[in-house]
C-alpha cells in the first residue's frame, strides 16, 4: 500500500511526457511564427518611416509598387538574366574545382601537407581585392564576375569538403576494403555519404558568398546586372529599386538554398531516418 502510494505520489510530482508534435504541423508553425516576425519587422518598417527622419529609407509598399512596376514593364529581367549567369557559372566552376581539390587532400595526406599552405595564403587575400585585378586581365565582360564568384565560391565548398573527409572513421573503410569493396564502390558507398553533410553545408553556405561575388564584380566595372542596378540606385537616390534590387538577391539565396536543401534530402535519405523520434 504505501509503495503504490509512494508511486503515485512520484507521477503526480512529475510533468508528464509530452508527446511530439505531428512533422506537419511543427512546420505549420514554425512557418506561421517566421511569418508572423515578417510581418512585425514590415509593419515597423512601413509605419516607422518617414520622410522627415529617414527620406531615403523608402517603405514596403513602396518597394513591394516598384517590384511589380519593374517585372511589369521587363526592365529587371536582363540585370537578373545577367547576374544569374555570373552565379550560375562561378558557382558551378567553384563547386566543381573545390569538390574534387578537397576530396583528393582529404584522402592524401602528402599532398595535403604540400599544397594546404598555398590554399590558406590565397584564402587569406580579402575578395574584393581581387576583383579589379580580375577585370584587368578579363576585362570588364562576365568573365571577370565569373571569376570573382568562383574564387568566393571555391574555397568554402573546398575546406568544407576537406574537413568532411577528413573526419571520416578510417575503420569503416577498412572494413569494406576488407570485405572485398573496390575503391569505387568504398568512396560511393561509404566515403561519400559519411561527408555528405559537411560537403552540402559547403555548398549551402557558398550560395550568398556567390551572390556577393557576382555584385561586387558588377560595382566595380558593369553596365548590367543587379549590382549596376543598386549601384545606380544609390547614386540617384532611388530608395525603392534600391531595395528591390536587394530583395531580388535575398530571393535568388533562398530560393537557391531551397533547391539545394531538397537535393541534400533526395541523396541523403539516411540521414532523415537516422533523425526520427523513437516511438516507445
Amino acid at each position: 500500500m504505501r509503495a503504490t502510494m509512494g508511486v503515485t505520489k512520484l507521477q503526480a510530482g512529475r510533468p508528464l511526457a509530452r508527446r511530439p508534435l505531428p512533422r506537419l504541423s511543427r512546420r505549420a508553425a514554425i512557418i506561421l511564427v517566421q511569418l508572423g516576425i515578417l510581418a512585425l519587422l514590415l509593419a515597423i518598417w512601413e509605419f516607422g518611416v518617414s520622410s522627415r527622419n529617414l527620406p531615403y529609407f523608402s517603405r514596403p509598399s513602396l518597394v513591394a509598387a516598384r517590384l511589380v512596376a519593374i517585372f511589369a514593364d521587363g526592365s529587371i529581367l536582363r540585370h537578373i538574366s545577367v547576374t544569374m549567369t555570373e552565379i550560375a557559372a562561378g558557382y558551378l566552376l567553384g563547386t566543381a574545382v573545390g569538390l574534387a581539390l578537397g576530396i583528393v587532400l582529404g584522402r592524401s595526406k602528402i599532398l595535403s601537407d604540400i599544397l594546404q599552405p598555398f590554399i590558406i595564403g590565397l584564402y587569406s587575400i580579402p575578395k574584393i581585392a581581387l576583383a579589379p585585378v580580375f577585370i584587368v586581365w578579363l576585362g570588364l565582360g562576365i568573365a571577370s564576375k565569373i571569376a570573382v564568384v568562383f574564387l568566393a565560391t571555391f574555397f568554402l565548398v573546398f575546406f568544407n569538403s576537406y574537413a568532411g573527409l577528413l573526419g571520416i572513421n578510417e575503420e569503416l573503410v577498412r572494413l569494406a576494403r576488407l570485405m572485398g569493396a573496390s575503391w569505387p564502390q568504398t568512396f560511393g558507398r561509404v566515403i561519400l555519404p559519411a561527408a555528405a553533410g559537411q560537403i552540402f553545408l559547403g555548398l549551402k553556405t557558398a550560395v550568398p558568398y556567390a551572390v556577393i561575388g557576382a555584385v561586387i564584380g558588377e560595382y566595380i566595372g558593369s553596365s548590367e546586372g543587379l549590382g549596376y542596378y543598386i549601384l545606380y540606385a544609390s547614386q540617384t537616390f532611388d530608395a525603392p529599386s534600391l531595395f528591390a534590387g536587394i530583395l531580388i538577391l535575398v530571393a535568388i539565396v533562398f530560393l537557391a538554398n531551397a533547391g539545394l536543401a531538397r537535393l541534400e534530402g533526395r541523396l541523403i535519405r539516411w540521414r532523415a531516418a537516422a533523425t526520427q523520434p523513437i516511438q516507445l
